[in-house]
């Protein structure tokens, strides 16, 4: 996913040194937080619409 995802960022204009400056696993670590919060956002809006509706 890491790989995926810079190159995404190249490709959109990021700065390779600023890629590398950042460091990969501080940008992993960054990716599959946003990962797991988003998966977590997700399920708490689920269960309080199924709350409300039910």
């Amino acid at each position: 996913m890491t790989n995926l995802i810079d190159s995404y960022l190249l490709k959109s204009g990021m700065p390779k040194e600023e890629l590398c400056l950042i460091g990969r696993t501080k940008r992993a670590f960054y990716y599959y937080g946003m990962a797991v919060m988003s998966a977590a956002a997700v399920t708490l809006l689920t269960l309080g619409v199924i709350k409300i509706l039910g």
